[in-house]
């Protein structure tokens, strides 16, 4: 069944997806003062199991659960109802609403715009740690006991495909005070106290958590749990869609978009300013300079601490018109955070335009032509010679699969925003003798040995070059392809992820983005016949 302790975690996960955070060189090590024990792993297992109660351990028939939260100087609600192995979330939290559940064998999310994705199972890191404790599998050590911060027993979880955390069992109760955790590259500390029992289930009260921001501070305070009440079907399904922001109506139109570099750059009027923004696929939403949102007048909703390429602070916004060309979008929820870029000609660029709106049409990206066309999902039929690629939005970015010289990559996201394809250090470790260099990656090293990084939002990121190959895409074969690997910066590197796929590889295409029917359509351009022929 999904534990309190689950849910919390799923919501925990839910927050920081939107923002990642992280350190170069993430803090892994054990907890202090650990000392020896004569306690094995068996014994603390079987005590663990009899204090979560007697429900605990199989599928409790319903349960409703009514949270008060706080996190980011943000109060809200989250309401949990379970039926059987199917569940739904609905978290509210300032201006915004998200939802997310399970049902029907599907895993599914809702953004705060009202739109609604599949998962694919790519996060998997937390029901991995939690059936490898249970059965006491590979990677589950218990390293002893300490007298601080609480008395309890420390057990290291690290199974393969599971997240590394320390779990920390009450010396004299067995029940979970503690968790720490290595996500996103930072170590996240969650503490669990106020236990009750109700009908035979044992549950904290009361979870806090922490990432070592104090803004990102955030508290879950349990005030209802009912166990066995009636569940309608309808209060564990999917919600309804929101498909995009964009009218029917406005749809086919031209947008008046210019290539800078090979980013495609769209002027954005808002209010009473124009601004320039990235159409941005790595993007999972609409992103919007603070600055910007301040001259506007608009309110910006709590403020955490994030972390992709930099430190910044962010907050939430809902910008109530927004155009771009003829189309006009209302009550856009988007996040506001310091965000300037510059074009080739000089003109700054003050934001994203990623997954909230992309997901509103089909947009033909034309990169030898330098035009951005967005028709409707409806009645799109693609090109008879385009080649299909099947993405997923476990994050509100498309990933596909691939292959470079024979090894699987399950988890590529396809970034319009990239310059450069990328590869992302973890991945790129743990296979050195399939990504190694053909030769190039090395002799560019030598020749520029310090000018490697390159930039994000909030900073910039270490890399080092790496060609590789062959790079096999959707049945396409290119013997050689140069890669950016990032060097163990977590911050910047997605979680479950293997890396980029950027404007290098996509401008040899016309690009079809049909995010409404989970597809990619890719055609051949003059660049790619030059090049390759065919």
């Amino acid at each position: 069944m999904v534990s309190a302790r689950a849910v919390a975690l799923g919501a925990i996960a839910a927050l920081l997806l939107a923002s990642p955070l992280g350190a170069d060189e993430p803090d892994s090590a054990p907890p202090p003062g650990v000392a020896p024990s004569t306690m094995t792993l068996e014994r603390l297992v079987t005590a663990i199991r009899h204090a979560q109660g007697a429900l605990a351990h199989g599928i409790a028939p319903t349960r409703r659960e009514q949270w008060k939260i706080s996190f980011g100087a943000l109060t809200g609600t989250l309401t949990y109802v379970q039926a059987g192995k199917n569940y739904r979330a609905n978290q509210t939290l300032g201006p915004d609403s998200k939802a997310w559940g399970f049902s029907g064998g599907r895993g599914w999310h809702m953004n705060a715009n009202g739109q609604v994705a599949v998962d694919s199972g790519l996060h998997r890191s937390d029901a991995i740690d939690d059936a490898a404790v249970a059965r006491r599998g590979a990677g589950v050590t218990l390293l002893g006991r300490v007298a601080q911060p609480v008395e309890a027993y420390v057990v290291r979880v690290d199974p393969p495909g599971g997240r590394l955390q320390y779990r920390f069992y009450d010396a004299v109760t067995f029940r979970l005070d503690r968790v720490e955790e290595i996500r996103d590259g930072r170590r996240l500390t969650l503490t669990f106290d106020d236990y009750r029992t109700t009908d035979g289930l044992v549950e904290p009260w009361h979870i806090h958590t922490t990432d070592g921001f104090p803004t990102n501070d955030g508290d879950r305070v349990l005030s209802a749990l009912e166990v066995g009440s009636a569940v309608a079907p309808a209060e564990v399904a999917i919600p309804p869609d929101r498909p995009g922001l964009i009218p029917a109506a406005s749809l086919p139109a031209q947008i008046p978009a210019t290539l800078s570099g090979d980013a495609f750059v769209v002027p954005v009027k808002l209010g009473a300013y124009t601004v320039n923004c990235i159409f941005d696929s790595g993007a999972d939403g609409v992103v919007i300079d603070s600055a910007v949102i301040a001259a506007l007048g608009l309110k910006s909703y709590g403020r955490i601490t994030s972390e992709t390429a930099g430190t910044y602070v962010e907050s939430d916004v809902v910008i109530p018109t927004m155009s771009i060309g003829s189309i006009t979008l209302n009550d856009v929820h988007a996040r506001s955070l310091p965000f300037t870029q510059w074009t080739d000609t000089g003109k700054p660029i003050a934001g994203l335009l990623g997954y909230d709106l992309i997901r509103g049409a089909v947009w033909h990206l034309d990169y030898a032509h330098g035009t951005l066309q967005a028709l409707p999902a409806a009645t799109f039929t693609p090109p008879a010679q385009a080649h299909a690629l099947v993405v997923t939005f476990d994050d509100d970015v498309p990933a596909i699969d691939l292959t470079i010289d024979g090894l699987a990559g399950p988890a590529f996201v396809l970034d319009t925003g990239a310059d450069r394809s990328t590869i992302f250090s973890g991945y790129a470790n743990a296979h050195p003798s399939e990504l190694r260099d053909r030769g190039l990656g090395e002799a560019m090293n030598d020749a520029f040995p310090f000018i490697n990084d390159f930039s994000g939002v909030g900073g910039t990121v270490d890399y080092r070059p790496l060609q590789a190959g062959p790079l096999v895409v959707s049945g396409w074969s290119f013997p050689q392809w140069l890669f950016e690997v990032t060097q163990n910066d977590a911050s910047f590197e997605l979680e479950d992820y293997d890396g980029l796929i950027g404007q290098d590889f996509l401008r040899n295409f016309d690009v079809y983005l049909d995010y409404p029917h989970s597809k990619v359509y890719l055609v051949p351009n003059d660049r790619f016949r030059a090049r390759w022929g065919g």
